[in-house]
């Protein structure tokens, strides 16, 4: 059994970080398969539900900023502008949609970030929240498969 303080460590960089944080950091402190499955599959989990919710409200005052902006007369209602970033987060979710986008989230992308983008251009908070969940039980097994006999090839070299 691992010390609390890296468990604890796991569990925290795994709410931002998944697949190139919290996995290899779990298998480098010598956590086994469940372990290790089990500590960053709930820190993601545990980054999803605070970031989805943090990321409606975080929404929702941007939005509040810019009506009253708006009602002040302080700012005109900008043209929309199409930038690069923009074409290629509409052709994500026109070609995925929400499961494909989800499944990439923790791979490729940090929590917070894909549970903003995901809260911004996808509704149903519920679905949103159930994909993530299984993304991150999925990438966990994988990462853990993968990284694990390379730690261990390591370890096992060096000691």
């Amino acid at each position: 059994m691992s010390s609390w303080w890296e468990i604890i460590l796991v569990f925290l960089l795994s709410t931002i970080k998944f697949f190139f944080g919290g996995v290899p950091t779990a298998l480098g402190f010598g956590f086994s398969y469940f372990e290790s499955i089990t500590v960053t599959t709930l820190g993601g989990f545990t980054g999803v539900v605070v970031f989805v919710f943090a990321s409606d409200k975080l929404i929702l005052f941007f939005k509040k900023k810019a009506e009253l902006k708006r009602a002040n007369n302080l700012v005109r209602t900008p043209k929309k502008k199409f930038t690069r970033t923009n074409r290629i987060i509409i052709n994500v979710k026109r070609r995925f949609g929400l499961l494909g986008f989800t499944l990439l989230v923790p791979f490729l992308i940090p929590i917070p970030i894909g549970c903003f983008l995901a809260v911004r251009y996808f509704n149903d908070k519920q679905k949103i929240i159930r994909y993530l969940f299984l993304s991150i039980f999925i990438w966990s097994v994988i990462g853990t498969l993968l990284y694990k006999p390379v730690f261990d090839a390591i370890r096992n070299y060096f000691l």
